[in-house]
């Protein structure tokens, strides 16, 4: 036997016996776009490990640990679609992920389906799809890249969980599940109606959730967004809202994301 496959099966024993010693071990994913919404998250973690990502001289952070005896890794993606891709790509692709929780704030939308959601009221996604993707000239549904779905949809299991999990974490505030939409703008009331157009049961809008939901679907990882009402985006001034109560949503999100992994 030649020296290259001595090597090559030296290799494939070593890296069969680590993965299944790892899938023992899973980790859930656990992805924010600001240090603001993952702050209360990292302070109730314990056994906490900093691990410095240095590959193509990245030097990203991330941090592993315990929380409600859950492994869970943590990351700041940053803010935007393809920020939320990549960093979603990388640990999925690096690490051993049973599941993807995309946890912050986004802003509400007031619509006839939903007339009463206020600020501090916790959405869970049924559904992610982009609001800023457009390929109607060629036959697609508005959000829709070609060959795949204009929806990605949360796992069951995750969304009975997370609603659950809202009811008994966050009782001052309504609890609501449905379509959570992504596009890399702020939105504010000149623009919003348009999207109600094209997506009339859009409950809350954001920058990163779809991308989340895009990898997760083409990796075959559940996934699930989490967001905290920020501010209304139909109300002139959203802005001033969204940083008056960034901190107080970001919050209600950390309280959910701990009860759901308690009771996954």
């Amino acid at each position: 036997m030649n020296n290259f496959l001595i090597k090559l099966l030296l290799f494939l024993l070593v890296f069969s016996n680590s993965y299944v010693a790892f899938s023992k071990n899973s980790n859930v994913l656990i992805i924010t776009a600001m240090d603001s919404e993952v702050e209360q998250i990292n302070k109730l973690m314990s056994n906490k490990e900093e691990i410095v990502l240095k590959e193509y001289g990245l030097n990203k952070k991330i941090l592993k640990g315990k929380l409600s005896n859950r492994n869970v890794i943590t990351i700041v993606c940053g803010v935007g679609k393809v920020n939320a891709g990549v960093w979603t790509s990388y640990i999925l692709s690096k690490y051993n992920i049973s599941h993807v929780i995309n946890s912050g704030v986004a802003g509400g939308v007031v619509s006839d389906k939903y007339k009463d959601i206020k600020v501090g009221d916790v959405v869970v996604s049924s559904e992610v799809a982009y609001h800023d993707v457009d390929l109607t000239k060629f036959g697609h549904k508005v959000g829709q890249l070609m060959g795949l779905p204009q929806k990605f949809s949360a796992n069951k299991n995750l969304v009975d969980k997370a609603t659950k999990a809202v009811k008994s974490k966050v009782a001052s505030s309504n609890s609501y599940s449905g379509l959570i939409l992504s596009g890399d703008q702020f939105i504010d009331p000149a623009y919003i109606n348009k999207i109600i157009g094209n997506f009339k049961d859009v409950i809350a809008v954001e920058m990163e959730g779809a991308a989340v939901g895009h990898v997760s679907h083409m990796f075959n990882v559940p996934f699930i967004v989490i967001r905290s009402i920020s501010d209304i985006v139909n109300k002139e001034g959203n802005e001033l809202e969204y940083s008056k109560f960034l901190k107080l949503a970001a919050f209600n999100s950390a309280k959910v994301v701990q009860e759901i992994l308690r009771i996954l």
